[in-house]
């Protein structure tokens, strides 16, 4: 079951609290775990203001293509890890 499931936008503070109580568990990292203030500081990142009160399917799956994009045009190969972590947290977020 994603956040989305039959509602075509959520506020804001909703997906902030989903982001909060989530595990912070992040697919195939072995166990790796984000602390609630990483999450926390993805959503800031991630969901700027530019999106608005509510965030809608389109508007996440648009900040999660900006982040694959953000990606493919970064030559370290730390900060491509970092990035790839964030987007399998996020895809699996909003499933």
């Amino acid at each position: 079951m994603g956040i989305y499931d039959k509602r075509r936008s959520i506020p804001r503070r909703e997906l902030l609290g989903v982001l909060r109580k989530s595990s912070g568990r992040i697919p195939e990292t072995g166990g790796k775990r984000y602390s609630r203030l990483e999450r926390e500081k993805i959503m800031r990142e991630t969901f700027r203001s530019k999106y608005g009160h509510s965030i809608s399917k389109d508007d996440y799956r648009r900040a999660v293509r900006g982040l694959e994009e953000t990606k493919r045009g970064t030559k370290n190969g730390t900060e491509r890890r970092k990035l790839d972590e964030r987007i399998r947290f996020l895809k699996k977020i909003g499933e």
